[in-house]
């Protein structure tokens, strides 16, 4: 039996689908079995996969489009190893990656999330995100407060995690009616009942400038998760209030972007302000035109290699 199972969601992804799963098959740990969910994809996606010839490779077909969040769902029913690897269909793997997550599994086995740093990828300019100080001590190891850790600026990325078989069984599956932050929404309900363990080196690269990446001008038309589920768990968790409070606040401003002001004021009501840097207080009271100009800048000097943000590290 596999050790691991690679779960890809591919839909319309022929510019980046080769260079994603080349780098699968390039792990310097090879005991894994790969699952490619092709989502109902209308390019050339689906062909450029069957090209490959490697007898870990299983294809599964949509017969129509059901988001990303089936399609990894989908994977994780077909799944047979305990372990499941998530890459998404443009983003790439370190060869190093599966081999630094089995080290991280033998080390920390009581662990159900296992995740590691990565860095991101605008039009070929790769730049290391930075990570909280928490996480910042050793190596490896089982984070403290993942809440915490991960509330500002997310220590992984969806395809840089590894999560054991039994989490699903516990949290639940990725939730389906969602289309956007997916992720957050799982990270919530899993990290309350299991132990994160992380590797503090880049494994892999989150493609930022790709298709299908979310604008502010379809995001009102997108489906998020309802934070106000999980106020309750945060009363007797200051750390998960932070989480939520900081994934309001990037909504609210994706709101903001897009013009729709009542979804965006409605979110930024239920923050505790607190919880938010001075920069983020700022932007959110900002106007769009100025924001606007600042993101215009941000833009330039990503070109230049020099990233800015809002969050706490």
């Amino acid at each position: 039996m596999s050790f691991f199972s690679v779960i890809i969601p591919l839909f319309n992804k022929q510019k980046y689908i080769r260079k994603t799963l080349q780098s699968v098959l390039s792990q310097t740990f090879t005991n894994f079995e790969i699952i490619i969910i092709d989502d109902a994809s209308t390019d050339n996606s689906l062909e450029i996969v069957q090209q490959f010839s490697d007898h870990r490779i299983k294809i599964i077909k949509h017969e129509r489009n059901k988001g990303l969040s089936a399609a990894r769902n989908t994977g994780i029913t077909i799944a047979t190893a305990k372990y499941c690897a998530f890459i998404d269909s443009d983003d790439l793997w370190k060869p190093f990656f599966l081999e630094k997550m089995h080290q991280m599994i033998q080390r920390f086995p009581e662990a159900g999330i296992f995740g590691a740093a990565y860095e991101e990828v605008y039009d070929g300019i790769s730049l290391e995100v930075a990570r909280n100080i928490e996480v910042k001590s050793t190596e490896m190891s089982v984070i403290d407060d993942f809440f915490l850790a991960n509330a500002h600026q997310p220590i992984f990325c969806y395809s840089s995690v590894v999560i054991q078989r039994d989490v699903f069984e516990v949290a639940g599956f990725f939730n389906e009616k969602i289309t956007l932050g997916e992720d957050v929404d799982f990270n919530i309900r899993a990290a309350q009942h299991f132990k994160v363990a992380y590797y503090n080196k880049v494994c892999a690269g989150y493609v930022i400038f790709s298709e299908n990446q979310i604008t502010t001008s379809n995001i009102s038309k997108k489906v998020v998760t309802d934070f106000n589920l999980y106020e309750n768990d945060a009363k007797s968790n200051p750390s998960l209030k932070i989480y939520l409070d900081a994934n309001r606040y990037f909504l609210a401003m994706q709101y903001k972007m897009s013009g729709d002001q009542v979804k965006s004021k409605k979110l930024v009501s239920e923050i505790d302000l607190n919880n938010l840097t001075q920069r983020q207080i700022l932007l959110l009271k900002l106007p769009v035109w100025t924001v606007n100009f600042l993101r215009k800048i941000k833009f330039n000097l990503l070109q230049k290699g020099i990233r800015l943000t809002t969050f706490k590290h």
